[in-house]
């Protein structure tokens, strides 16, 4: 081979390599950007999925607070109200009337605040039939507001009465609450003006 393309294949080699070494050097910190640019982008990806999905999740969370908004609204309409309450005593009479049992007497009890609602506990004693009690808890069940009967106490009669049993038990309205608004903070009061009550100079 002739010397002088050796030559000329050899300079051509080493310009090559060192046009390569040169771009590898220049390109670096453009290699660098590409590579942030990417991981930005993943991050950033990722940030959108999350919002996406914390989306989803805020549609999914108002429609189930609207179904128990609507099942509390359902519940409110069966509780007792303050005028109803003042019936209790009066229904109660009229379901023990109709279930055969002597109402004997009942005591208003002080009523008990929770938080949404409050209860207005009757203490009631009835002369009673085993069965024609159970007749009257039956009708109390189907009352169509909500009422609890509770703290149930027989005492068996003596022979020959006729009603075998005396009964005292516990029937509670519970009358929802409402929220009160809120309560809107006191504006501050304008300070009163500082009076110049100095001496003269």
């Amino acid at each position: 081979m002739n010397s002088n393309l050796q030559k000329q294949l050899l300079i051509g080699g080493l310009v090559g390599i060192l046009i390569m070494a040169l771009t590898y050097i220049l390109l670096g910190g453009k290699r660098d950007e590409l590579a942030s640019l990417i991981a930005t982008n993943t991050t950033l990806q990722k940030e959108v999925d999350k919002g996406y999905s914390l989306k989803a999740n805020a549609q999914k969370l108002k429609k189930e607070i609207e179904e128990q908004q609507k099942y509390i609204d359902a519940l409110i309409k069966i509780m007792p109200t303050d005028s109803d309450r003042g019936e209790i005593p009066y229904r109660i009479k009229k379901l023990a009337d109709t279930a055969g049992i002597d109402q004997v007497s009942f005591v208003v009890e002080n009523p008990i605040k929770k938080d949404y609602y409050t209860q207005h506990p009757f203490l009631f004693t009835f002369r009673v039939g085993f069965h024609t009690f159970g007749q009257f808890t039956s009708l109390v069940s189907g009352y169509e507001k909500i009422i609890n009967l509770t703290d149930l106490q027989f005492k068996r009669e003596k022979r020959g009465s006729i009603f075998p049993a005396t009964v005292t038990c516990r029937v509670s309205a519970f009358v929802y609450n409402p929220e009160p608004p809120p309560s809107e903070a006191p504006a501050p009061s304008a300070a009163a003006p500082q009076s110049n009550t100095g001496e003269g100079e």
